[in-house]
């Protein structure tokens, strides 16, 4: 079994640069219509080559953006040795450039892979690691990633952009942060607050333009209410939509996922990256989810290490010292694991509750914000289940009691919030007259904290296929 920690931090956009040893700008990796298609690619002034890639895809609602500059998380990654690359895609806003090809999907994604196995087909002339390629990418970069992760051999989305298809288009890690995933769900996902700026069904939406179907009259609403409908171009139209959809591709053999996502975004609802992170957790993929407490649509900064440090877990080996650490050590028990759940490597006893960031995790918990208070959920868990929330350090109104009879953290106290039953599969704390986990106050700040949502049933949960579930996420609050 799986288990995962999510950290949370608010964080700020961050970008800039550092000496590298070589920079190859404007490498055409394609020419689609007349116009040629480009990436940058970076090498590190330090690590040992072949270097492990990670592929940035820039946002822009896919219809702006560039390549260049890289962001902070790019210049992080090359400053641990590795190289990066950086491409252009087609944009829905330049029919004209590429005519007579397609700017409307899959352009996007074929033009994604493309890339991906050029950089293969030329590994050796660059000294890349053909073997170690990770993307990462924002907003509609972020849905490209994700989509590049979950999609490797989909022949709808390949496409021969580039050519060089003897060479795979997978990558072996990801990172997605505030993409979109189900686009028709766009505007369903939107809560209040914190609200949207978007009518993401209105035929003037990027969502809309993206599948071609902007005209006054269309739109993704226009499609919504003929779901039902039999006549063109309807079916074609969802098909298209479901092929665009990240999470309709997800399945065991996908590579892991780091995806991250602001809980006060207004431009893409939080709710298509829980949606993704559901189905990564319903295919037991590797993944590690975090929602980032008052960040809106931009992160980096202080998430940009831990991003790295997946990346290198993932790709370089989960021993690594980078790769993250247990902070929770079992449930103190002198017997065996109950029901099969996994332990620890050597002679540990006791259950792997949580781990640290980066490893191999999985994310099945997911937090919100409602006012000034974090909100813990756990999710994807048995219905009438006693769920116990627990956490360490002060909690804002209050510590709850010393946890007796359950897990126990080493180097961390770890004291019980109070427990409450599953309903359809999720629960959340604090609810009712439970004391508020406040989210303000100088006294929190840089200061990381543990909590974890834990239950134990062996009468129905006691095969290796189906383990006792647990949540762990570290909060860290910044100044």
């Amino acid at each position: 079994m799986k288990l995962v920690a999510i950290a949370i931090g608010l964080s700020l956009a961050l970008s800039g640069s550092r000496a590298r040893a070589q920079t190859h700008a404007d490498l055409t990796y394609a020419v689609v219509g007349s116009a040629p298609l480009k990436l940058d690619l970076y090498l590190p002034t330090n690590g040992v080559p072949p270097y492990p890639v990670l592929i940035w895809i820039h946002g822009g609602g896919w219809a702006g953006g560039s390549k260049s500059p890289i962001p902070g998380v790019c210049n992080l990654a090359l400053a641990q040795g590795f190289a990066v690359a950086s491409l252009d895609y087609r944009l829905t806003t330049q029919a004209a450039l590429f005519a007579p090809a397609s700017v409307t999907f899959p352009a996007q994604i074929h033009d994604v892979k493309g890339a991906v196995r050029w950089l293969r087909a030329h590994a050796a002339t660059y000294q890349l690691n053909a073997a170690r390629f990770a993307c990462h990418g924002s907003s509609a970069g972020g849905h490209l990633s994700a989509l590049l992760a979950t999609s490797s051999g989909v022949s709808a989305l390949e496409g021969n952009v580039g050519g060089n298809l003897g060479f795979s288009s997978a990558v072996q890690a990801a990172v997605d942060f505030f993409g979109p995933t189900d686009l028709l769900s766009m505007n369903d996902d939107v809560t209040t607050p914190p609200g949207s700026t978007i009518d993401h069904d209105a035929y003037t939406s990027p969502e809309s333009a993206l599948i071609g179907w902007n005209q006054p009259g269309q739109g993704l609403g226009n499609i919504k209410a003929n779901l039902g409908n039999p006549n063109a171009p309807y079916p074609q139209l969802v098909q298209l939509l479901a092929q665009a959809n990240p999470i309709t591709w997800v399945d065991p053999s996908d590579p892991p996922m780091f995806v991250a996502h602001g809980t006060n975004d207004t431009l893409v609802p939080r709710l298509q990256s829980t949606r993704l992170s559901a189905a990564l957790f319903a295919a037991g993929v590797v993944h590690d989810y975090r929602a980032i407490p008052g960040a809106g649509h931009g992160l980096g900064g202080p998430i940009d290490p831990v991003v790295v440090a997946f990346v290198r877990g993932q790709l370089l080996g989960p021993n690594r010292p980078d790769a993250g650490t247990p902070y929770c050590a079992g449930d103190g028990s002198a017997s065996a694991c109950p029901c099969g759940n996994a332990t620890f490597a050597g002679a540990h006893t006791g259950c792997a509750h949580s781990l640290g960031v980066g490893g191999n995790l999985n994310a099945i918990g997911v937090p919100s914000i409602s006012a000034d208070s974090l909100i813990l959920r756990g999710d994807s868990m048995l219905d009438s289940t006693a769920l116990y929330f627990q956490g360490t350090g002060a909690l804002g109104g209050g510590a709850g009691i010393v946890l007796g009879d359950g897990l126990k953290c080493v180097g961390n106290p770890v004291r019980r919030l109070g427990a409450k039953a599953n309903v359809l599969g999720a629960s959340q704390y604090p609810g009712g007259a439970d004391a508020p986990i406040s989210i303000k106050g100088t006294a929190l700040a840089g200061a990381t904290l543990h909590y974890q949502v834990w239950f134990r049933d062996p009468a129905t949960h006691c095969t290796v296929a189906t383990h006792n579930l647990t949540n762990a996420l570290a909060v860290t609050w910044l100044p």
